[in-house]
């Protein structure tokens, strides 16, 4: 039985040939914290993560991306489109609380509810 809290495998950026065609050809938006990109999808809007070892220790890093990909599960009906983001963590974002997370991306994902990226 699926748990209502995880994200689904279709929902999911899985391949690296699929985040190089992200990294190549989507659109990048740039916030304090994240490097967003966004590419047209096929089937599903789905979510790629990123997290190096440059940002804080292992449980910082499971906790930023436990947060994303809640955030992601939450907000991905609001695109109007299906799209493929890919989600880079720069350094200092393992200094973040959930709530400025949230508030950093969330203006991220309202720009992509009002742009065509087809």
């Amino acid at each position: 039985m699926k748990d209502e809290h995880t994200l689904d495998k279709c929902r999911r950026i899985l391949r690296s040939s699929d985040y190089e065609r992200c990294r190549r050809e989507g659109r990048r938006y740039h916030t304090t914290h994240f490097v967003v990109i966004v590419n047209p999808g096929g089937t599903y809007s789905r979510l790629g993560l990123t997290v190096s070892r440059k940002v804080g220790n292992a449980v910082c890093r499971n906790q930023l991306k436990r947060w994303m990909r809640e955030l992601f599960r939450h907000n991905y009906k609001m695109f109007g489109q299906i799209v493929d983001i890919s989600i880079i963590a720069k350094r200092n974002a393992g200094d973040l609380t959930h709530q400025q997370l949230d508030r950093e991306l969330l203006t991220v994902f309202a720009r992509l509810e009002t742009e065509e990226h087809v």
